[in-house]
């Protein structure tokens, strides 16, 4: 917030009083302020942009919130949290992670925290389906439909592999085809727009509503 608006926010904490617009008596009220940020706030306090005596007003209790890279295990049991909010939305009867995706994860720095997380188990089931996968049977994701990029230079993202092998792919119908091709291309949308659907809009030249719509179709709602 600017430094105006900074120096009232203060004089709430310090008096107890705001003043109403075109008032000429202030109002005297009782609050208690949780603030959150993603800036190192000393920086900003020498940079000019953050007054010290609100930072000390603010830093009462401080809780420090550690990346996902430093919480251990707690990859492992969001991503469970989200293997499941994708087996519910996509119809599937069971979704789990390979022994070998676990400790990928585990070795990544996840620079982009749980967002980043929800979005890498929401690609890997949509790319599991499009590859012909039942929706019957109990799914496995392997590091390589995780896609992650080298973070700590054990693992890299691996490489499509390609579509003529010499194996024949199940068999899916076209619908189920199609379905799974608009469900990713939707989900990377609001990966590229931040979860905002009319931004995700904007980005596949739809209209919102129409999007919506298909969403709800496609179980993403």
């Amino acid at each position: 917030m600017p430094l105006s608006v900074q120096a009232k926010l203060l004089r709430v904490l310090q008096n107890g009083e705001i003043q109403r617009l075109g008032a000429d008596k202030p109002l005297h009220v009782d609050v208690r302020i949780i603030a959150a940020t993603n800036r190192h706030l000393p920086d900003s306090i020498r940079d000019g942009h953050f007054r010290a005596d609100l930072y000390h007003r603010l830093s009462v209790y401080p809780v420090p919130i550690p990346p996902l890279r430093e919480r251990g295990n707690d990859v492992l049991m969001l991503a469970g949290h989200f293997l499941e909010l994708n087996r519910a939305r996509l119809g599937l009867r069971s979704m789990r992670l390979s022994p070998a995706a676990e400790r990928a994860m585990l070795a990544y720095a996840w620079p982009g925290n749980v967002r980043e997380l929800e979005h890498v188990i929401s690609r890997a089931a949509v790319k599991l389906l499009s590859r012909g996968a039942s929706r019957t049977q109990i799914l496995t994701l392997e590091p390589e439909l995780l896609d992650l990029e080298r973070a700590n230079g054990q693992f890299a993202a691996l490489a499509p592999q390609p579509a003529d092998d010499g194996i024949a792919a199940p068999a899916c119908s076209l619908r189920e085809a199609v379905e799974a091709c608009q469900r990713q291309s939707i989900l990377q949308a609001l990966a590229r727009c931040g979860d905002n659907w009319a931004n995700a809009a904007r980005d596949l030249d739809l209209d919102p509503s129409n999007l919506h719509k298909l969403a709800r179709r496609l179980g993403l709602k």
